[in-house]
């Protein structure tokens, strides 16, 4: 999303980074310091967080938390000005450099680097059963080796299951993990596993390590690999060398000698392999599938290309797949990207010859190498730390420590008009004289107009574009505009757009206009309408909307003013979106919250909606601008009724309570708070989140449905069917209250 009030410009000049590795991530740092004028950054990543690799072992040894070794792209994308998208690339135009998704658009670039690291080599090994973990991608080993240690107890217990029937004594054996690979990481993993088995699970296991090569740890001096076999000795940790896996199955390991090393699981830490993407991007690569390149990091191709970190082979040297190299070839690709914009000579990259090495050993020690020396203990750890922690430290986001200060404008439905200033100019423009087009009490979520040919349903809705991603967008603005049909029970048959472009040139107008309408014709086209028409001209920001025309579903609309005393009243979506945009705004989103904000505001409505008419429920309206609390006070003023809300059945997204807590809101929010002297609400309830959040505007926010009693067990169970939901009940409709409160918050 944008944070910036500024008049906006679409750049002519992309960079692009594909996998935000350490190469990659150093650029993303730069940016934030020395942005290039008239120029994106686009950070393409199939998670919007990242993993570093090097603090991986504490992590699984249980001497770190898991947030201590993750990257979050989201934060770190927004406080830069950089664009994050997290779909999955299957390709490249080299001629019109054209970077192609599965999901979505085309995305141009001028330069494109290409960081997505390597992954664990299975080439020439049979691989069936489940019993096999790649430890890659790193950002979910732990949450995949702790689905998969519960499997591989399961599979262990149907064995000795087995076992007993055949009259073997197969019960009581100990856990059998393989590790499959003797580089570091495989040592590493061996050496910080057992403390996360013993938080596990507290059967007995039991280690063996099976490698190709002659001896663990190539590439080490001898001390040091004497150290970690010490290690290993002393934790009967046997370790086979010299010995190729033929196949790798439920069974265990199957060698080349015919032996079987028998395990539940095996963790796969070998050799590099290059990732499958790879092979699909049509550029020279070297002998093992890895993208080949100059001692410039850029491709042979002499495309404005570059490959690093593991991604890269420089033809003219012999470099192991190492991360240090990856971290020091950082400064030499932002120089190169920045000569290559300006067409300038580029600048070698020299590899160091020698570099530190440090082991996690899983006990608080470590085990370290440099120029020739080996060492290890305490103090090898606390160094090892403090270098993987500085490291981070660069890439980490920090929290907002003062929120006093001047808030940006929010955008969506955070730059709607206040609630109030818009009832008092409908008001008394509208009024209720006799000429008046349409009464007051009359005015609902959609324009009925009556034809000779029947009913149509419109509405137009528009705001300042939250985003920096034209496709999510035209997604969201399409559901957006929409809602307001979707709300009365009405289908959807045309759109027309209504645009305004930032300045820029041509092309860059005209690929940003491209994708926005790609997204929104996506969902229009899933509601059942088409993208028929529309305007656009250039302003000095982005403003996104449609207009949008549709038909009844049924006879009978829902509508704001058809809530009875009685009705149970459903949300459909979880609250928060406006503060979570807002937290975003400030960089304090954080990377899974961001996720399930997005996947909530993308959440089709209209298969809910046609439910709610098929069954005859007629009461409802959309949560959008105004939040929850002012579009169920239109309702309650409508229907001439009171209504109780349970702030304990809201739902309400994740990360949202922390935002409030933080003094993080949309600065909509305090002009929807005008409505507060219609609530009747307790202190303690007042300083809740969850009363908060009742002001909070929504954008592609959920229905709000009065659902009568004898309908609320069809309704739900046809949500429940259909894989839809969910829909929460969270109050109910009762007799207008003589206070003149029209909202009771318990």
């Amino acid at each position: 999303m944008k944070s910036k009030d500024t008049a906006e410009q679409l750049p002519s000049k992309h960079i692009v980074l594909l996998g935000i590795g350490h190469t990659n991530a150093h650029i993303v740092r730069q940016w934030g310091m020395h942005p290039i004028p008239d120029t994106s950054l686009t950070c393409l990543s199939d998670n919007g967080i990242a993993a570093y690799s090097g603090m991986l072992p504490a992590v699984l040894a249980g001497q770190l938390p898991p947030a201590d070794m993750e990257i979050d792209l989201v934060r770190l994308c927004s406080s830069v000005g950089a664009r994050l998208i997290t779909s999955h690339v299957t390709g490249l135009d080299k001629t019109q450099r054209l970077i192609h998704f599965s999901d979505r658009p085309s995305i141009p670039f001028d330069v494109l680097s290409i960081g997505i690291g390597s992954v664990p080599s299975v080439d020439g090994v049979q691989v069936s059963g489940d019993s096999l973990l790649k430890i890659k991608p790193m950002q979910t080993f732990l949450d995949r080796l702790a689905t998969a240690l519960d499997a591989a107890i399961i599979r262990m217990q149907h064995k000795a299951v087995n076992a007993a029937k055949d009259a073997a004594d197969d019960s009581g054996r100990p856990l059998k993990i393989a590790i499959a690979g003797s580089g570091v990481a495989g040592m590493e993993i061996t050496c910080c596993l057992p403390p996360f088995l013993r938080k596990h699970t507290s059967l007995p296991f039991s280690l063996e390590v099976v490698t190709r090569s002659a001896d663990i740890l190539d590439g080490v001096i001898p001390s040091m690999r004497k150290r970690v076999l010490d290690v290993l000795q002393q934790r009967n940790i046997p370790v086979r060398t010299g010995k190729t896996i033929l196949r790798a199955d439920d069974d265990g390991l199957h060698l080349n000698d015919g032996s079987l090393v028998e395990a539940d699981l095996i963790i796969w830490a070998t050799g590099a392999s290059h990732p499958e993407l790879l092979s699909q991007l049509d550029l020279p690569v070297d002998g093992r599938g890895f993208l080949a390149t100059n001692n410039t990091l850029q491709s042979t191709s002499a495309l404005p290309i570059f490959a690093v970190g593991d991604t890269g082979t420089i033809v003219t040297e012999k470099l192991p797949k190492a991360g240090v190299y990856a971290v020091r070839q950082g400064p030499i690709l932002w120089q190169n990207i920045q000569a290559t914009l300006s067409h300038e000579p580029l600048t070698p990259y020299v590899p160091q010859r020698s570099f530190l090495k440090l082991l996690n050993t899983g006990d608080g020690h470590a085990i370290g190498e440099w120029k020739g020396f080996s060492f290890g203990g305490r103090l090898a750890m606390q160094l090892k730390q403090r270098i993987d922690s500085r490291f981070m430290k660069m890439y980490r986001v920090p929290d907002i420590a003062d929120s006093s200060a001047e808030p940006m404008q929010c955008k969506g439905c955070g730059c709607k008009l206040g609630g109030a200033v818009l009832e008092g100019a409908l008001t008394s423009v509208m009024g209720n004289s006799a000429t008046a087009l349409i009464k007051q009490e009359d005015m609902d979520d959609a324009a009925i107009i009556n034809t000779s040919a029947g009913q149509i349903v419109a509405s137009t809705d528009f705001f300042s574009n939250p985003f920096d991603d034209p496709y999510l967008a035209g997604r969201v603005v399409a559901l957006h505009s929409a809602s307001d049909l979707i709300a009365m029970g009405a289908s959807v048959t045309a759109a027309l757009a209504n645009v305004v472009l930032p300045k820029g040139e041509s092309n860059s107008q005209r690929q940003a206009l491209h994708e926005l309408l790609a997204g929104a014709r996506l969902e229009f086209e899933a509601m059942g309408g088409s993208i028929v028409g529309g305007h656009t001209i250039v302003g000095p920001r982005w403003e996104v909307g449609f207009t949008v025309i549709g038909e009844p579903l049924s006879e009978a609309l829902l509508r704001k003013q058809n809530l009875a005393v009685g009705d149970i009243l459903y949300v459909t979506k979880p609250l928060g979106i406006g503060v979570l945009s807002a937290a975003h705004m400030r960089s304090q989103c954080r990377a899974r919250d961001y996720q399930t904000l997005i996947e909530t505001m993308l959440q089709r409505q209209h298969p809910i909606a046609a439910i709610a008419a098929q069954l005859g429920i007629n009461a409802g309206t959309d949560i959008t601008g105004f939040g929850l609390a002012g579009h169920l006070i239109e309702m309650l003023k409508a229907s001439q009724t009171s209504a109780t809300l349970y702030l304990n059945k809201l739902p309400i997204l994740p990360g949202t309570a922390r935002a409030i807590e933080s003094g993080i809101e949309s600065t909509l929010a305090p002009d929807n708070r005008h409505i507060e002297c219609l609530l009747e609400a307790t202190t303690a309830n007042i300083a809740r989140p969850e009363y908060k959040v009742l002001f909070d505007p929504q954008t592609s926010g959920g229905l709000l449905l009065g659902v009568s009693p004898s309908l609320a067990s069809a309704f739900e169970q046809r949500i429940k069917d259909a894989g839809i939901g969910p829909a929460i009940a969270v109050g109910e409709v009762i007799s207008p209250s003589d206070t003149g409160r029209l909202l009771n918050i318990k």
